[in-house]
């Protein structure tokens, strides 16, 4: 019976690397610097190595060379070799790397309480999850944003960009909670200078709402880099281009759709959610102000 998992095999290289650029220098005539999972976690292939000259390189883990099941010209294309505790193919066709299996033991005796406290925590955290009753999360339009509304509807799955200052609030959505799409807020007063205040946003006699759409949750977070939308977004540490990666799905059939809602009426505290919602995009919405606003509808 197999106890210690692969992803154990993948921590223990991209930390004990460096044990292994004698190997690396004589097969790459450099050493590695440093090495980093792929994103998402656990998917093909497993880790991304960067040489000393900057370049970078893909590496699969595998606790044996024959249970390497994956496409090898992504590996051979781009110049990467597999880790293995055991070499059982020697003429494999793609340089592998065979770790010390001694050296794997002392490092897992060493970490082996670490790695028991990172698992439990996960395994709490995702219990406790599980628990909480559905959200309600009110995602603000923009004027330029929502020229790729129709899009995010008929693909089912609403992006938000790399890197995003609310990720953590957005990775808490789940499956069967629901999400609003409101905006653009139109009709209102600009003020020179930046924000509109809430003191000038509440008597706001002609405010309206162009568009509110409702929808169920799917699918809760995930990573997925593909391309949906018109905007990317370029991160912030490397030139690579994100096509807003950070993802949820929901049921392309609206519960709720509403169009030029007025919102003069509201009351106080809806209005201000809703002049705050302007400026932070993305938040968890109270279902007073879905109500207020239902409520307030022509």
């Amino acid at each position: 019976m197999k106890w210690i998992d692969e992803k154990v095999f993948q921590k223990y290289f991209k930390e004990s690397f460096k044990k292994y650029n004698s190997w690396v220098e004589k097969e790459y005539g450099e050493k590695l610097v440093s090495v980093k999972y792929n994103q998402p976690f656990d998917r093909y292939p497993d880790l991304w190595c960067v040489l000393e000259s900057g370049k970078t390189i893909p590496v699969e883990v595998e606790w044996r060379t024959k249970d390497f099941n994956h496409d090898p010209q992504i590996l051979i294309n781009q110049n990467g070799f597999i880790v293995v505790l055991q070499n059982n193919v020697p003429h494999f066709g793609i340089r592998q790397l065979e770790c010390d299996e001694n050296h794997f033991r002392l490092w897992y005796n060493k970490n082996s309480d670490k790695i028991f406290s990172e698992s439990i925590s996960k395994v709490i955290t995702e219990k406790t999850k599980m628990k909480r009753p559905p959200k309600l999360w009110f995602y603000y339009s923009s004027v330029s944003s929502f020229k790729n509304r129709d899009k995010t509807i008929d693909s089912g799955v609403m992006g938000v960009p790399f890197p995003f200052r609310r990720l953590d609030k957005f990775k808490d959505i789940r499956k069967r909670d629901l999400f609003c799409f409101i905006g653009p807020i139109e009709n209102f007063t600009s003020v020179s200078g930046g924000r509109i205040s809430f003191d000038v946003f509440k008597k706001q006699k002609k405010i309206t709402c162009k568009s509110l759409v409702l929808f169920s949750i799917t699918k809760e977070y995930y990573y997925d880099e593909s391309k949906i939308w018109d905007f990317e977004t370029k991160s912030i540490s490397s030139d690579r281009i994100r096509n807003y990666p950070h993802r949820v799905n929901f049921n392309k059939t609206p519960i709720l759709e509403l169009k030029n809602i007025p919102l003069k009426n509201l009351s106080i505290n809806s209005k201000r959610e809703i002049q705050k919602l302007i400026s932070t995009l993305f938040w968890e919405g109270s279902p007073d102000v879905l109500i207020d606003i239902i409520s307030n509808s022509k």
